[in-house]
């Protein structure tokens, strides 16, 4: 038989003790108090469960292995903003007047982006394709291809005061906090960007608020209303406030929700430094649990949220003699690594004079050249091992000439990866098989020039381990 269970971790930053606490969702208790160096601020949890936070005090950002409990730490410059994209392995890191790109294998910069006054918040869209870099002095908000890091796009009449940037999921509409001006006698509101037609328009406030953190969920946005010492909930079909739940303490600080979109977390503080962490039910719209900090002067700030999940599996003999299930060998995926791969300016020449025009390129699936494979366990990691490997990937330009005839064009990408995968203590080499898997797409439409086909692509290049084990099959599913 095997069960799965799942629960939720909260991580939890506190700029006055310089830690970040690791809470267990279920019954609200400390799990660990992690030290990370003076005034943690943001927290960001990647795609594989590895939690980084930044410290603007020392130049450092703390990684954090949450399966393994294993800590590294990068030194670099920050202001305490960070965002990270784990398929490319890259870290872009806000250090107030330019925004830096570092690799995540190795700490080396990989590249810059200046020209601003106060960086503030910066966030990346699901692909990673696009950062989005938030100047609260110049009040405006810059977009950048990430591959090349020039600017696209630039949005200002944002706000008096902008502070927080917010991408809904389907990625039409950024949502930008205002703070009030001067509280009391301005308002803070929220500025909404359409990313599609380049409109800005903007959600009105009490007088008094001062918006300073922003999620999402659906038709709904949630916002803390520092001024007012609130959580606002906004319909988006109204573009209004609808309802306000006071938190525990007087002044919310940073707000999260959980990954199944049920919990809304948010960090509150008194005037003493004295904290708690909120669990808010989306549904109901009420406080339905609480997590008082302990410490005085503890300002607890940022959140990030992991599920935790787990397989528990009962013994062979067991299911054997309970003769209700089958078992089967099956392949199981112990880890995986993924990596995105940018392929610019690939050209192929064009043999004939004649007047082409492209209709369509066509990647087939990665290959991998076998005599480049190796891999080893990292010294003082035995738990991890790096694979590379070169690969290539075949690819046809479909064209069609001014005779409607049609021309194929073969071509290859040429790359190669350095995997960095997880096995648990029980996993010996021998037993581990691993297989490549690639997603390969045009970043841009190809063109000719001076007789070539030119054209950028990116793949998504993943590697997993797997191992064979047993698995135990109802004998009624057998059946079917």
């Amino acid at each position: 038989m095997v069960n799965a269970v799942s629960k939720n971790i909260y991580y939890v930053s506190k700029l006055g003790t310089d830690t970040v606490s690791i809470i267990d969702g279920d019954n609200l208790s400390i799990i660990e108090e992690v030290k990370v160096g003076p005034r943690p601020y943001d927290i960001v949890i990647d795609n594989k469960n590895n939690v980084y936070i930044a410290t603007d005090r020392n130049n450092k950002v703390t990684i954090i292995d949450h399966a393994t409990k294993t800590e590294k730490r990068l030194y670099i410059p920050n202001n305490g903003h960070i965002k990270v994209d784990s398929i490319s392995q890259r870290i872009y890191v806000s250090s107030t007047e330019e925004v830096h790109v570092y690799s995540l294998y190795d700490g080396e910069e990989l590249g810059r982006i200046n020209g601003f006054i106060a960086v503030d918040c910066i966030d990346l869209n699901s692909d990673g394709s696009k950062l989005f870099i938030l100047d609260i002095f110049q009040n405006e908000i810059k977009v950048y291809d990430t591959s090349s890091l020039m600017l696209i796009k630039k949005y200002n009449k944002i706000g008096m005061a902008p502070n927080y940037i917010f991408i809904e999921d389907e990625e039409r509409y950024i949502y930008i906090s205002n703070k009030s001006a001067s509280r009391g006698k301005f308002t803070g509101n929220i500025h909404v960007v359409d990313l599609e037609s380049d409109k800005i328009s903007y959600i009105e406030f009490p007088l008094g608020s001062s918006i300073t953190d922003l999620e999402g969920n659906s038709n709904y946005l949630y916002a803390v209303n520092n001024g007012l010492n609130r959580i606002d909930i906004i319909d988006l079909k109204k573009y209004e406030v609808t309802e306000s739940i006071k938190t525990t303490l007087e002044e919310p600080q940073k707000i999260r929700i959980s990954l199944d979109k049920r919990l809304l977390l948010v960090t509150s503080k008194d005037n003493k430094g004295r904290g708690a962490l909120d669990i808010i039910d989306i549904e109901k719209q009420i406080i339905v649990n609480t997590f008082k900090f302990k410490e005085n002067n503890c300002n607890p700030y940022d959140i990030g949220v992991i599920k935790e999940e787990k397989i528990l599996y009962n013994s062979l003999e067991e299911n054997l003699n309970e003769n209700k299930e089958s078992a089967i060998l099956a392949n199981k995926v112990i880890s995986t690594y993924k990596e995105k791969i940018i392929f610019q300016q690939e050209t192929n020449e064009l043999l004939s004079e004649e007047i082409i025009e492209v209709e369509e390129v066509i990647f087939e699936k990665c290959k991998v050249v076998e005599e480049s494979k190796s891999r080893g366990l990292i010294d003082n990691k035995r738990n991890y091992l790096i694979f590379k490997f070169e690969f290539y990937i075949p690819y046809y330009i479909s064209c069609i000439n001014s005779k409607k005839e049609k021309i194929i064009i073969k071509g290859i990408l040429n790359g190669k990866q350095k995997a960095v995968l997880y096995i648990e203590d029980n996993n010996s080499l021998d037993d581990l098989d691993f297989i490549i898997r690639s997603s390969t797409q045009l970043m841009i439409t190809p063109y000719i020039k001076d007789r070539f086909i030119i054209f950028d692509a990116s793949s998504i290049i993943t590697t997993y381990i797997i191992k064979e084990e047993l698995v135990f099959l109802p004998d009624k599913l057998k059946e079917l």
